[in-house]
């Protein structure tokens, strides 16, 4: 008898991984740490528009 057969999702990622998903991981990582960066100046404008700074 056979064991149980599913994979979890990490498995078929590692077998999956490749150079297009590695940069695209790295692409999204690079957007998000953009994001980041910018939230104060965000947050600073936004109350200091609605007058609360």
């Amino acid at each position: 008898m056979e064991r149980d057969s599913m994979v979890t999702s990490g498995q078929v990622h590692q077998a999956v991984s490749c150079d297009a998903c590695r940069k695209a991981r790295e692409a999204e990582e690079m957007a998000f740490a953009f994001l980041l960066a910018l939230m104060p100046v965000i947050t600073l404008t936004l109350f200091g528009n609605m007058g609360l700074l």
